[in-house]
């Protein structure tokens, strides 16, 4: 009997110190980490100054709201219509409540930064393929100035 305690009690220690294999699995993806690492600020922006409405209106309606795109009001990826300038703005900073995709001043850990920067396919936006550095550089220094509308 007091072997048979042994057995199970090692058992679960083993399960527990292992990944969460246990309790199910873990089919999904690790989450990203929370910030950008080595977030390059001293970067080459593509206008000059990159501001709210040139961002709005060279990149965000060329790149993410086109046709039945992602972020067209088609679209609609994850609930986010980005169509309408004013609208975008307050999406992106959390104005009326939701997710804030950006922190003003602080670039490396906006959440819309991990997303333009990744390289991983299934998670970069937009979707399938990544701006350009120079655009990427817009978004980085206008969150770095503090995001303002203007």
């Amino acid at each position: 009997m007091k072997a048979l305690r042994h057995t199970a009690t090692i058992a679960l220690l083993v399960c527990a110190m292992s990944s969460t294999r246990c309790s199910g699995g873990d089919d999904t993806p690790p989450p990203p980490p929370p910030c950008v690492e080595n977030l390059n600020t001293n970067c080459a922006p593509l206008h000059a100054p990159p501001i709210y409405s040139t961002i709005y209106r060279e990149i965000i309606l060329k790149q993410c709201t086109t046709g039945t795109v992602c972020h067209s009001a088609a679209g609609a990826m994850g609930g986010l219509v980005l169509d309408n300038a004013d609208d975008t703005y307050d999406a992106l900073l959390g104005v009326k409540g939701g997710t804030k995709r950006v922190l003003p001043r602080d670039p490396a850990c906006s959440p819309l930064m991990l997303r333009l920067t990744s390289r991983d396919p299934n998670y970069v936006m937009p979707q399938g393929s990544r701006l350009l550095d120079s655009e990427i550089c817009d978004f980085v220094l206008w969150i770095k100035e503090g995001a303002q509308k203007n």
